[in-house]
């Protein structure tokens, strides 16, 4: 039988993301949060734009997002202007969902290269939070929520 510690080292290459949103999806969106702001506000410095901060609303309110669009297994902007009024966060505000990417570093690459998303990306906000979700009735595929606001 093979003990639960030579399983996990056998286990081919997750990624912290992942393992941590098996454990704690808060925990989880923390962590995307803080591993996007790096890539986001170098890609955002590379543009001549003010890095953008966390804030805690913007990740709650990603990870409701993301774990409902995981839970319905639809990529959607449904009730946009409803779900930030309830978190508490202003206009302007913008929106980046995604599907299917494995890693923070995948999903912001993918987000440069649509028009829209990279509007988002580099437009005048300057608080932000992210999130990832799985869930099993939508084949475990990662939903990604990502909201920006000034």
């Amino acid at each position: 039988m093979i003990g639960r510690r030579t399983f996990l080292l056998s286990l081919p290459f997750v990624g912290l993301t992942t393992m941590a949103a098996l454990a704690n999806p808060r925990q989880s969106s923390a962590i995307v949060t803080g591993q996007a702001m790096a890539l986001i506000n170098r890609y955002r410095s590379g543009n001549n734009r003010e890095p953008l901060v966390i804030d805690p609303r913007a990740e709650s309110a990603a990870l409701q997002h993301a774990e409902e669009m995981a839970r319905l297994g639809s990529l959607t902007h449904a009730n946009f202007d409803q779900r930030l009024e309830d978190a508490g966060i202003v206009s302007p505000s913008a929106e980046n969902v995604a599907l299917g990417h494995d890693t923070v570093a995948q999903v912001i690459r993918a987000w440069q290269k649509s028009s829209q998303h990279r509007r988002n990306l580099l437009g005048s906000y300057n608080r932000f939070g992210m999130a990832v979700a799985r869930n099993a009735n939508s084949g475990n595929r990662p939903y990604w929520a990502m909201i920006l606001s000034e």
